[in-house]
This record gives C-alpha cells, sequence and structure tokens, in this order.
C-alpha cells in the first residue's frame, strides 16, 4: 500500500439492506475513529451446479466456481441484491427440496475472514468518505477510550441518577453524575435536572461527546441500558448511543444471557465478561468483586430491600450521598477492569479469534472464520449449521477410580494440551477425514485421518509456537487468548451446532486421549510405580521411598520417560510423529482421596492435598460456590489440622458448638442462581425458589440468584427476618458429610464423636 494507509482496529461490523447493500464497519486507530464502507459485496450462497433456481427473486448473479461439497457435488455460487432476498431465497429452496450451502454467514464476517482479516487492518486512506477501500490484516493493538456508567433507581420505577467514569485511551479522566433533582450542588461533578427527560437527554449527550470506545458496568445490558431503553421509549425518545446517532438495541437470548448492539461501540458487561476470563469469585456481585480484587467495596454493602431503602433515603436527603455512591460503582468497575487487565485480555482474544469484541466468547463462529477460508481455498464448501446430521455425543476423557484414603508424596504428571496435541499427531480435522482414502493415519481407536491433506494441525503449530513465544515474553494476555482458543476446537467439533461436526472427530480426539492415559499408567505401573488417580490429561503417581530424595528431579524424569515412550510407539505402531508432551506439574506431600458418599468406591474429581504447607482442593466443597461458608471454612480447616496431624474429634465438636452459639451465623448464607423465573418451577420447588418467591421482583429482567438462609421456617431470603435459624439442618447437610469424608478412613463418622459410646450400652 501507498503512504497514505494507516493502522487500525475494527470495533463493530453491520450490515445494511436500505438502498443497496453494504457492509459498514466501524474502526478505531491512534487518531479516534472512523468508518468505512463496503458496497461491492453481494450476499451469497452455494447450491449443486446440477439445481436450477431461476425460480428464485432477487438473483444477481449465478456464478461456476470449481468449488465442491463435503460429498464430492460439483457447486455453484448465487449472489443476491440484498441480505433479505438470499434470506427468501433460502426459504424458497428449501420448500422445493434445493439444499443450499452456507448461506447462514454473515455477509459482514465473510467479507473479512476470505481475506484473512482478524479485526486489526492497514486501510489506504485517500481523505473523504472511505468506500470500498484497499483493506489488508496487519499487527495492531489498540488503546481503546472507556466510559464505566451505572444507574439509581426507586422500587416504583423513578430513576433518579446516571453517574459516569470516562478514561480516554491516554488516561485522562472525568467523572460525573446527572441527578434529578431541584436545588444546585456544591459538587463540581453533580448536576441537578428538574426532569427524567432532560437528565437522560444530557446522558445521551454527554455519550455523544465523550465517544467511548468501550462502555462499561456490571449487569449493564440486562438492568441498566435495558431500563434506560424503556424509560426513552416512555418519554418518546430513542436511546441514541451508536456512533452514527443509532439505538441500542437489546435482547436476551436463552441461556446466553443479554445483549447490546451499538454500532460504533461495544459494551463489557461485568459478570459474564470475567466469567469468559475464566475468574471466579464466591458470587458475581459488585461488592463481592471489587473486595477480593480491589480491597474496597461500594459505599452501600446492605443488598435487596434495604439498599433500595438507603438509595431511597438519600435521594430525597443527601442527594450528594446518593452522587458519591452512584460514582463510586462507576469507578469501582473500571478499576477492576484495569486491575484484571481485562479489556487486554478481551482485545488479544479477539485478535487471536478473529471474533469482534463483543462476540470474543463465540468458539464455533471463531472456528468458522478460521476454518472456512481455508477451505475454501482447498476447494471445498461446506453446509449449514442447520442442515449437519446430529450423532450421539463422544465418550469424555477418561478418569480412573481413585485409591481412596491418604497418600504421601504423591506427583502429578500432565500432557501438555493433550488434545491439541492429539489433533496435531493423528492430522484430525474436518478435511483431512474426507481426503483419507489415501495417504492416512489411523488413531488407537480406527478413525482415519489424511496425513498430508489437512488444515487444522498446521494452525495448531501456529498457535502453540505463538504461545511458547508469549510465555517467554511474559504476554499473559496472548498466552491466555491462545490456550482459550486453542482448547475451544476440541468442544467446538464435538458440538453439534457446528458446521464441520462429524461423530468421527470428536471421538477421535477423545478415545485417544483415553488411550493414552490408560497408556501412561501401564508405562508406570511396569516400572514398579502406583498411579493411585488419573483424570483426561494427568496421572497421580505415588513415588517410591528411594525417590523422595530429590522429587523435582525424579518427576521430570518420569515425565521425559513417558514422553520419549510415545514418541517411540506412535512412531513403531502408527507412524505418526508424536506431539505429546508429558510434564511435571505439582507435588503433593500429603493427597486424599476420599470415598464416594454412600458408596465403597472412590470419588472421581474430588481431592484435597498438601503442597508445601498450604492446602489444596480440587472439586472439594472449599471450592464451589453452592456451598456455604460455614462449611468452606470448616473444611478448609479441617484438612488442614489432618495432614499436619493435629487432633480432630474434639476440634469438631468445638466447631459444631460455635455454629449453635450463633457465631457463624453470617456464614450461613445459601446463594443459588436461578434458571428460569422462580414462578415457573411448578413440579418441583427447591428451597432457594421457595425462598426466591419472597421477594419483590425485579422491575427488568427476572430474578437470577438469590441468598437465603434456612431457619425453623424454611428457607428465608436474607433480607427478611431469619433469627430463628436452623443449626440442625447446618449440622448435618453441610458439616456432617464433610466430616464424614475424613472420619471414614477411622471407621467412624460424626455421630459416633458426638455421641460417643453412649450407644454401646443400649
Amino acid at each position: 500500500m501507498s503512504s497514505n494507509s494507516k493502522k487500525a482496529f475494527i470495533l463493530t461490523s453491520h450490515y445494511f439492506d436500505q438502498g443497496q447493500h453494504r457492509l459498514k464497519y466501524f474502526c478505531v486507530d491512534d487518531h479516534g475513529p472512523f468508518t468505512f464502507t463496503i458496497n461491492n459485496q453481494k450476499p451469497v450462497f452455494f447450491v449443486e451446479r446440477e439445481k436450477d433456481v431461476s425460480f428464485l427473486k432477487g438473483i444477481f448473479q449465478e456464478k461456476e466456481v470449481g468449488l465442491k461439497s463435503f460429498a464430492g457435488k460439483e457447486m455453484k455460487a448465487i449472489y443476491f441484491q440484498t441480505q433479505q432476498d438470499l434470506f427468501n431465497a433460502k426459504d424458497d429452496c428449501s420448500q422445493k427440496g434445493i439444499r443450499t450451502f452456507e448461506a447462514d454467514i454473515r455477509p459482514q464476517e465473510r467479507f473479512l475472514m476470505e481475506r484473512f482479516i482478524n479485526g486489526p487492518i492497514e486501510i489506504l486512506d485517500e481523505g473523504g468518505e472511505m468506500i470500498n477501500p484497499q483493506i489488508r490484516p496487519c499487527d495492531y493493538a489498540p488503546k481503546l477510550s472507556t466510559l464505566s456508567f451505572d444507574i439509581e433507581t426507586s422500587l416504583k420505577n423513578d430513576l433518579y441518577s446516571i453517574g459516569y467514569h470516562y478514561k480516554d485511551k491516554n488516561g485522562k479522566e472525568e467523572k460525573f453524575v446527572h441527578m434529578v433533582g431541584d436545588s444546585q450542588s456544591s459538587l463540581d461533578y453533580l448536576t441537578l435536572y428538574k426532569t427524567e427527560r432532560e437528565l437522560l437527554f444530557h446522558f445521551i449527550e454527554s455519550v455523544k461527546n465523550l465517544d467511548p470506545d468501550l462502555i462499561l458496568g456490571w449487569h449493564v445490558i440486562g438492568f441498566d441500558l435495558n431500563f434506560l431503553e424503556k424509560k426513552c421509549h416512555e418519554y418518546g425518545m430513542k436511546l441514541a448511543l451508536g456512533r452514527d446517532g443509532s439505538e441500542v438495541r437489546i435482547n436476551e437470548r436463552k441461556g446466553a444471557g443479554w445483549f447490546a448492539d451499538i454500532r460504533g461501540r461495544v459494551v463489557l458487561d461485568g459478570p459474564p465478561t470475567l466469567r469468559g476470563a475464566f475468574y471466579q469469585f464466591d458470587d458475581f456481585k459488585l461488592d463481592t468483586v471489587a473486595n477480593e480484587v480491589l480491597g474496597e467495596g461500594k459505599d452501600i454493602s446492605e443488598t435487596g430491600s434495604n439498599k433500595v431503602e438507603e438509595i431511597e433515603y438519600r435521594f430525597h436527603n443527601d442527594k450528594e450521598a446518593l452522587a458519591k455512591y452512584n460514582l463510586q460503582d462507576c469507578v469501582l468497575v473500571t478499576d477492576i477492569y484495569e486491575k484484571l487487565n481485562i479489556i487486554e485480555l478481551c482485545i488479544t482474544r479477539s485478535i487471536t479469534s478473529g471474533m469482534r469484541l463483543s462476540r470474543i466468547g463465540s468458539s464455533t463462529s471463531s472456528f468458522d472464520h478460521f476454518y472456512l477460508p481455508r477451505l475454501h481455498r482447498k476447494g471445498r464448501i461446506a453446509p449449514n449449521i442447520l442442515d449437519i446430521q446430529r450423532e450421539s455425543h463422544a465418550a469424555g476423557g477418561l478418569v480412573f477410580e481413585p485409591v481412596s484414603g491418604l497418600h504421601e508424596h504423591v506427583v502429578v504428571l500432565d500432557f501438555k494440551s493433550l488434545y491439541p496435541s492429539i489433533i496435531r499427531t493423528f492430522k484430525i480435522d474436518p478435511y483431512s477425514r474426507l481426503m483419507s482414502e489415501s495417504d492416512f493415519c489411523e488413531t488407537p481407536t480406527g478413525q482415519r485421518f489424511s496425513l498430508s491433506e489437512n488444515i487444522l494441525p498446521k494452525f495448531l503449530e501456529e498457535l502453540m509456537g505463538k504461545r511458547e513465544i508469549a510465555k517467554k515474553q511474559n504476554d499473559e494476555s496472548l498466552s491466555m487468548a491462545i490456550k482459550i482458543l486453542m482448547n475451544s476446537f476440541y468442544g467446538v467439533m464435538g458440538s453439534p451446532g457446528c458446521r464441520f461436526y462429524h461423530a468421527d472427530l470428536p471421538s477421535a480426539i477423545t478415545g485417544t486421549g483415553q488411550w493414552v492415559l490408560t497408556e501412561s499408567k501401564k508405562v508406570l505401573e511396569s516400572k514398579g510405580y502406583e498411579v493411585v488417580y488419573g483424570d483426561t490429561d494427568s496421572v497421580f503417581v505415588k513415588l517410591k521411598f528411594e525417590d523422595r530424595g530429590n522429587i523435582e528431579k525424579k518427576a521430570n524424569l518420569l515425565a521425559l520417560e513417558l514422553s520419549l515412550h510415545f514418541e517411540k510407539i506412535l512412531k513403531s505402531k502408527f507412524g505418526v510423529k508424536s506431539y505429546l508432551e508429558m510434564e511435571y506439574e505439582k507435588h503433593f506431600s500429603k493427597l486424599f482421596l476420599p470415598y464416594g458418599r454412600g458408596m465403597n468406591e472412590g470419588a472421581k474429581k474430588r481431592y484435597a492435598g498438601l503442597i508445601k504447607d498450604k492446602v489444596y482442593f480440587s472439586g472439594m466443597e472449599a471450592v464451589r460456590s453452592d456451598w456455604t461458608k460455614v462449611a468452606k471454612n470448616f473444611q478448609t480447616q479441617l484438612f488442614d489440622r489432618f495432614f499436619k496431624e493435629g487432633e480432630i474429634d474434639d476440634w469438631i465438636k468445638q466447631y459444631i458448638e460455635r455454629l449453635k452459639e450463633g457465631e457463624f451465623d453470617h456464614q450461613l448464607i445459601y446463594k443459588k442462581r436461578l434458571s428460569k423465573a422462580p414462578e415457573e418451577y411448578t413440579k418441583t420447588r427447591p428451597p432457594h425458589v421457595k425462598a426466591a418467591l419472597m421477594l419483590e421482583r425485579p422491575m427488568f429482567g427476572r430474578l437470577k440468584e438469590v441468598s437465603y438462609v434456612v431457619t425453623r421456617r424454611g428457607p428465608i431470603p436474607i433480607s427478611l427476618d431469619h433469627k430463628d435459624i436452623d443449626y440442625d439442618h447446618y449440622i448435618d447437610k453441610q458439616i456432617a458429610p464433610l466430616a464424614d469424608d475424613v472420619l471414614r478412613i477411622f471407621d467412624k463418622n460424626l455421630n459416633d464423636i458426638l455421641l460417643g459410646d453412649q450407644l454401646s450400652l443400649f
């Protein structure tokens, strides 16, 4: 390109059919936002070449393309004037029994993927409006401006205030609160307006003038934006937050949560964004996350009706205190994102996967983005997603039955990126399955894949190389983004929602994984080692007495021996180069594998261990969000005493006495998520639903989570009176199961130590 080119990042992409079909891309570069338009790309799908589609309306062109379907049929491309014409034609073809291919790909995404553009672009800027400019992929990581906002409301649907915290790409800040009120304020960041309508107008103008790239918040889509949209409609206004003055479009997808489409801006909502980055907290309330991440919480820590009452009191009696609270929530959100480097991670995931920032969690779409253009260059066309025949799901990873009890000096050996390594080793991908008639390899479970004609293995090799470089450079965002992308490939190919799904793909991966784990155990046992547990990609090996002098050296040696074993056997038996690499992960000086409750066999995916004098849990109640804090603390302290050979029986008795005396009342709260509205539970109503039905319904959306305690009257929300706590419930349901896990290896249970030998007198 010429010297007039510039590097930029695509924030959002859209298509329009009005007047003519066009694609519009909202971008940002070092100097600010801009757009470019593509109007010379027609929507397209494919049909078999022999099919007569002359009956279709809106056809722009039929074209021979020299491509074939997965079944080997010659294909032709059908181009349309508009995307709506394509939708109508797809339905008409379906009614006549004509199958269409790739009719479900968004045109704005097809344009980018066929040019291998993931987000960063180099674009020729000749001045003026950019229409059909020359573009190409490049390396570019943007700095983005952010606006975190929060609203305060009453229980009666009144809008009190909107606060925001803005930061430009260089870190310059602006803090402000718009509030309803008659008097003036001494705070320089607070402005009062006589009506809600005026408040809404000035907030929309603030967004327009500040022009942020990202809009941040906490439940900002399902509550804040949803509320503001309804308020705007109430006053005959538009919630016009788009960079082109367009309205916000909000929708809720069943099972996937809330989504907001704002042209030229991206909304990052706190809880789903942090969950997507694999963060875990006791709950995802702003106060909880802020305290854990920042060491500070909200100005009002109450929840439920108590919180609303305090907000209403401040609005009527101390507006400046409400403004302080409103603004602090905005700042907390910004600070959480910055402390956790969430925005950097999101940008890196977007660049790595090719998805726009608002869709980085869409693993099937990111697979399409990478795979389809490469498939086309191999001469093949993919089916529509809904045309895929669904077959039975593949088996999951192998889990060995644990050798229950207490073990000393156990090392965990883990296969590095097992499933991606299996894909590389056996060349597993949709195209190589098609091309496996000759020059093939065969997995341990019998599926065949072409050694020379494949796509995914080569891409994984490229990604793994980039991840190794990222690790060496301590680029945590890039390393994590690549890991997330690579680990998604198995799930995508095994998902009925993927256009490339075939049962052989996930079966080959998991089946080979099971063989690898079984072979590892066999090799270790042949060397005289006991494998006490194994799960999917790791084995737990009890070291011999003579190994304990240099544990790390021995563990690394065992890992190397396993890697070399697979290198040898995969070459000799399967004729493939091994990419399997075993590595030493951790050492438990003590490891406890519990029995299944009410069973005589070990419990899978549950264990506790001691690593450098610190208790480590996996799958146990101490690290699960659905158990109370009193149970988590009990289990943590119990295992600390157990591993360090402290006295247990009397300590358990004392803990229970302290529980009965009310010392742990603040730790007795259950927190449960609701999968649907409380009133929709008709067949059965578990405790959390009964508690939820006692609460007032939220103004917008539905109640997603409820916090409650169990009283002698049953489950009661924590916002209501709950002084009559049922301590026996907590002893029986929260303490006893955890105590019995450990006491069982001493041939006793909680009742034995509480009652002593009294029962033997009868």
